[in-house]
């Protein structure tokens, strides 16, 4: 995998899962909030759907069918009772300890109303929900004591005290004007007209009756299935508000730490290739370990710092090529200036020679005769032929260096071709019918200047052997002589010496440019050259491509 597509698809992961983990969080929390809510408010026993009452609430056992425990507990939570019936009106089941209606005719039960009733038809049975409100028997009881004595006898008293109930007594003009048991705030005279069939609602139970006397009596006590919605709604939305901010400190401790991780995946390897960039603005090429990002051993990366391998191998090799650069520059800046000097000093000899001779033909101060006068003037013709083929031979390298020379290939057969370079010296010898596609006159240059510098250095009665053949793919020819052999530092920058680098009186033969002009020539053919030099002789190779 790219590492362009490899750094796309860690951030995406670690984004990705952040996000993930944040919806996770308020899933959680949106969770919390509906259990609390289930938990906290009453289940309104009126709600519920046949389905539900058909695949849930009635259970069969065997052959009898009777009120699961489910919704036994459901209608104590809604303070009635449940009564199963078959088509028939008999009662098959009910819950509660007493059973009001089995006391009832099926026209009682059938003309009997009381707020908040419900009934489900299942099939070939029918479920009732009969409220029974908890203050009906404390009203009845305190009822009949006020009535017979005026008063609240103890026991009634106790059993108002059990369920943390009261009886008021109300006048004509609604004033409260005694409070026996549990004293609540004072009731307003509508408070008494309200019917609640929400038994989760309704906050207490109460129930009255006018005296002869035209005073109320209130019988008072709380519900205790009072669960209103807004209160478990309220304590949710706190406990929502709670989790959120909960989930935000969290949220930020975790985008803290991803942070970090982040910065530390990808923000330290960026400030090690930064800080590597920088050394190498400064032309420092050495290598470099951070103690974060590398092992202290091995100066590998660390694992989780593979992503950045190829950026760091990458910089390795520029920094390698770029010290390699600069030492070849280095290195040429130091030929060049060696070149400049021979070149000067290969201009300048001959230059003096003809300064030198012109400077004496033009004294008066003697008379030279015309022997004299023609070898000064021999002397000087030489000097001067060797500056132009000095001068033609450095424009030429130009020329090649700048592609300026176009090839005219033509195919020469080295079997016909070669022989022309035999001689007492040369041994010429070509094996098979080979044809080289090349420009002959550029190929003749070559060839010359290889031959021509090989039977130079050749003892006398050692032959000069000139071979071609075809290896694979190529064309080989060698030119081997049995010189001296050239030394190592000369070897190795043979081709690359723009001077012959010796006095130019010795020998004016040559420019020195002759092996630099050769390589170039064979570069310009899309060959190769090399030299192999020893003791027993030296042996240049050229080849060339079919």
């Amino acid at each position: 995998m790219k590492p362009a597509r490899r750094l796309t698809l860690r951030f995406v992961s670690y984004f990705s899962i952040f996000y993930l983990l944040i919806i996770i969080g308020f899933i959680i929390s949106f969770l919390l909030f509906s259990f609390f809510i289930y938990k906290n408010s009453g289940e309104n026993i009126h709600t519920m759907t046949y389905d539900e009452i058909k695949d849930e609430i009635i259970v069969k056992k065997g052959e009898s069918v009777e009120i699961s425990d489910d919704l036994v507990k459901r209608a104590k939570e809604n303070a009635g009772q449940l009564y199963l019936f078959n088509q028939s009106m008999d009662i098959i089941d009910y819950t509660g300890d007493t059973c009001e209606l089995c006391r009832m005719s099926d026209t009682e039960i059938m003309a009997l109303q009381r707020p908040g009733m419900h009934t489900w038809e299942i099939p070939k049975y029918y479920l009732l929900f009969l409220p029974i409100s908890p203050v009906q028997p404390l009203f009845e009881e305190s009822l009949q004591n006020w009535k017979a004595t005026g008063e609240i006898s103890n026991v009634v008293l106790q059993h108002l005290q059990d369920n943390k109930a009261s009886v008021e007594i109300y006048n004509e003009q609604w004033e409260r004007v005694e409070v026996i048991g549990e004293r609540y705030k004072k009731l307003h005279k509508p408070q008494l007209l309200e019917e609640k069939y929400d038994i989760f609602e309704h906050k207490e139970f109460t129930k009255n009756v006018t005296l002869e006397d035209g005073s109320t009596l209130v019988v008072r006590m709380p519900n205790p299935s009072y669960k209103p919605f807004e209160e478990p709604l309220n304590k949710a939305m706190l406990l929502f508000v709670s989790s959120f901010f909960g989930e935000s400190i969290i949220v930020l401790i975790g985008v803290f730490f991803l942070s970090i991780s982040i910065s530390r995946q990808f923000v330290r390897p960026l400030v090690y290739i930064l800080s590597r960039i920088e050394r190498l603005t400064k032309f420092d090429y050495s290598e470099v370990r951070d103690k974060k990002v590398h092992h202290r051993k091995t100066g590998k990366l660390k694992r989780k710092f593979k992503l950045f391998k190829p950026v760091d191998e990458s910089l390795n090799h520029l920094s390698e090529r770029l010290d390699s650069n600069e030492r070849q520059i280095k290195y040429a800046e130091q030929l060049r200036e060696e070149w400049i000097t021979g070149l000067s000093h290969d201009l300048k000899t001959p230059l003096s020679s003809i300064f030198g001779y012109s400077t004496m033909l033009a004294s008066e101060d003697y008379e030279w005769t015309k022997e004299e006068m023609r070898v000064f003037a021999t002397t000087m013709q030489e000097k001067a032929t060797y500056m132009d083929a000095l001068i033609q031979d450095l424009t030429y390298t130009y020329q090649l260096k700048n592609k300026a020379i176009q090839l005219e290939k033509v195919l020469l057969p080295l079997n016909i071709w070669l022989p022309q370079y035999a001689d007492e010296q040369v041994s010429v010898k070509v094996y098979g019918d080979i044809k080289l596609e090349a420009d002959e006159l550029l190929l003749k240059r070559i060839l010359d200047n290889l031959i021509t510098n090989a039977k130079k250095y050749t003892p006398d009665g050692t032959k000069v052997n000139v071979e071609a053949q075809n290896i694979g793919k190529e064309i080989m020819l060698t030119i081997a002589d049995k010189g001296p052999g050239i030394p190592q530092e000369e070897l190795d920058n043979l081709f690359e010496r723009y001077y012959r680098g010796t006095n130019t009186t010795d020998d004016t033969k040559g420019t020195g440019l002759g092996l630099a002009i050769t390589k170039q020539l064979i570069d310009l053919h899309d060959g190769s050259i090399s030299v192999q030099s020893g003791a027993e002789g030296t042996v240049f190779v050229l080849k060339f491509k079919h």
